[in-house]
C-alpha cells in the first residue's frame, strides 16, 4: 500500500514533464573547457554546436575558460569557470515583472545583448531586470557582484527573499555585497574584482551560430542519469526555487544512492518529506467547532396538571375547621393533635 501510494505521488509530481519538447532556444557556440548540461532528471557533456533547451541547468569546471550560449534572438552568455546557471528558469513564483532569462546560482557570467533586447538575470541576493547592454555578474558564497561594462539595467537587492532596494544601474557603475552586509552601488568595481574577472571576459567574442544552422549535434557524452551531489545544489538552493527541483527530481528518489543523501540531509530540504514519506503525511483535519451550551429555560406549562397529579391528592391538608376534617388526616397526623 505504502508503495503504491508513494509511485502515485510521483507520477502526480513528474506530470508537468510529460508535456511536448519545446523548440532550442540557443546554442553552444563555444565550449572551452568541460562543461554539463542538466536537462530534466540526466545530464550529458556539451559541445560546440549542441541545442540548448529552455529549463536546461549548465555546470563548468574549475578549468574550464569559457563556455559560450548564443540565444535564438541574439544574445550571448559566457559562462566563467565553476559557474552554475538554469536558463529560462521554471521558477515556482514570479521574482520580477520580466522572467528570468537565466539564475545565478554561482560563478561568473556576461551577458551581452543586442540593441533591440532586453533581458533579466536573477540570483539569490541581486537581480537585474530590463538590462540592456552588457552586464558583468558573480554569486559567491560571501556575495555578489554585479557589473554594467555598457547600457542600463534595474538592480534589484534581495534579503532572504524580500525586495531591499531598486535602482537604476548605469553604464560603469557596479553593485558590490560582501560578508552578508547591505550592498552598495559603486560608480567603478573595486580592483579585487577586475583582477579575478575570467580573463575571457575581456575579448569581444564575435557571434558563431549562424555556422551551426542545420547541422545536428549530438552530446560529448550519452545522457545518464543525475546523482544527488550533481544537484544538491539546487535542491538544497533558496526556499523560493526548492519546489521546482522536487517536481523535476521526484523520480530519481527511488534509486537509493540517490534516496539516502536526500534523507540523510532533509533538514536542508524539507519540501521532499512527502516523496520520502508519503505515508506519514496526514491530512489535517478541520478543528470541530465550538459549541456554546445555552442556558436551560423551563416553559411555563401552557394547560393545568392532571387530575392524578394535584397537589390535594398527593399533600395532606389541615383543615381549619376542627374535628369534621380529622378523618381525612393520616393515622400519625391525627396522634399529634
Amino acid at each position: 500500500m505504502h508503495l503504491a501510494i508513494r509511485s502515485l505521488v510521483v507520477a502526480l509530481f513528474c506530470l508537468p514533464c510529460l508535456c511536448a519538447a519545446a523548440p532550442p532556444i540557443g546554442t553552444f557556440t563555444i565550449v572551452d573547457g568541460d562543461a554539463i548540461v542538466i536537462r530534466g532528471a540526466q545530464k550529458f557533456a556539451a559541445a560546440e554546436g549542441l541545442p540548448v533547451n529552455a529549463d536546461d541547468i549548465v555546470h563548468t569546471a574549475d578549468a574550464t575558460r569559457i563556455a559560450r550560449i548564443e540565444l535564438a534572438d541574439g544574445s550571448a552568455l559566457d559562462l566563467g569557470p565553476a559557474t552554475r546557471v538554469w536558463l529560462r528558469p521554471r521558477l515556482p513564483e514570479p521574482r520580477l515583472a520580466q522572467l528570468p532569462d537565466l539564475y545565478l546560482a554561482e560563478g561568473w557570467v556576461k551577458v551581452t545583448t543586442p540593441a533591440a533586447r532586453k533581458l533579466a538575470l536573477a540570483s539569490p541576493r541581486a537581480e537585474l531586470a530590463d538590462l540592456a547592454g552588457v552586464a558583468v555578474a558573480r554569486v559567491a558564497d560571501n556575495g555578489s557582484f554585479l557589473f554594467m561594462e555598457a547600457g542600463s539595467a534595474q538592480l534589484v537587492e534581495r534579503r532572504h527573499g524580500q525586495v531591499q532596494h531598486s535602482r537604476r544601474l548605469k553604464e560603469g557603475e557596479a553593485f558590490d555585497r560582501r560578508d552578508g552586509d547591505a550592498g552598495a552601488v559603486i560608480s567603478r568595481p573595486a580592483p579585487d574584482m577586475i583582477d579575478t574577472m575570467p580573463r575571457s571576459f575581456a575579448d569581444s567574442l564575435p557571434l558563431r551560430a549562424a555556422r551551426f544552422e542545420g547541422s545536428k549535434v549530438e552530446p560529448e557524452s550519452p545522457p545518464q542519469a543525475v546523482g544527488y551531489h550533481d544537484v544538491a545544489s539546487w535542491i538544497n538552493a533558496e526556499q523560493a526555487l526548492r519546489p521546482a527541483f522536487v517536481q523535476r527530481f521526484a523520480a530519481r528518489a527511488s534509486d537509493p544512492s540517490f534516496r539516502a543523501p536526500l534523507i540523510a540531509e532533509l533538514r536542508s530540504h524539507p519540501e521532499w518529506t512527502r516523496v520520502l514519506f508519503p505515508e506519514q503525511v496526514v491530512r489535517k483535519r478541520p478543528a470541530p467547532a465550538t459549541v456554546i451550551a445555552a442556558r436551560p429555560h423551563f416553559a411555563q406549562p401552557t394547560a393545568p396538571l392532571p387530575a392524578r397529579l394535584a397537589i390535594s391528592d398527593s399533600v395532606p391538608v389541615r383543615s381549619a375547621r376542627g374535628d369534621a376534617d380529622r378523618e381525612s388526616l393520616r393515622p400519625w397526623e391525627a396522634r399529634k393533635r
